[in-house]
């Protein structure tokens, strides 16, 4: 039986988009290339729930259970700030930026699973931990090249990008491809405009 790679995520604006783009950018001029994967800022959205492998008869349940969440769940805002490295400076393997107003982002969380594990969808074991990866270090890359990222990337200090109103939840389905993920939206759903 088919299965689709889905999802649960926030979007945001062009404008927030272009200046996460400019960071990487700068960035790229700074580190050596080829070290990093960066994520197209075209494809950046904040994942609160990734569901894997879904099948066909899953769809519709997963679809009802958001919006019986979003439709109670008053619009917010949250701003993106700060940059992180995981699992930490000396040996990066993710580059992240930060959130802060996450309190909503987190509640919206665990409504989410609460409502998805009543059909069946088990919640994952690790917290719920809000961030946008922005890039991947590469898995070949030698040792000294880890530590000069890290090096470099720890000196920048990334102030706030501005603040995000988040009104709607998308539901994704995400296909892998050599070029990169393409996405789908499978249903947008506006949270509760009262």
């Amino acid at each position: 039986m088919d299965t689709l790679r889905t999802f649960i995520a926030v979007d945001f604006p062009i404008e927030i988009k272009a200046k996460i783009e400019e960071i990487t950018t700068y960035f790229r001029t700074q580190l050596p290339s080829n070290v990093i994967k960066w994520v197209d800022a075209n494809n950046m959205h904040l994942t609160l729930k990734f569901m894997g492998e879904t099948t066909a008869n899953q769809l519709e349940p997963i679809k009802r259970a958001m919006q019986q969440v979003v439709t109670t769940f008053p619009i917010f805002e949250i701003a993106i700030e700060n940059l992180g490295m995981y699992p930490n400076a000396k040996k990066p393997r993710v580059i992240w930026l930060g959130i802060s107003g996450e309190e909503n982002l987190i509640s919206l969380h665990k409504k989410l699973d609460l409502a998805l594990k009543e059909i069946g969808i088990q919640p994952e074991r690790r917290p719920f931990s809000p961030h946008l990866t922005v890039g991947r270090v590469r898995r070949s890359v030698d040792p000294e090249s880890v530590i000069i990222v890290g090096k470099t990337l720890s000196e920048f200090k990334v102030s706030t990008l501005g603040r995000v109103k988040i009104n709607e939840l998308i539901y994704y389905q995400s296909e892998l491809t050599p070029q990169g993920p393409n996405y789908t939206i499978l249903q947008s759903t506006p949270l509760n405009q009262v």
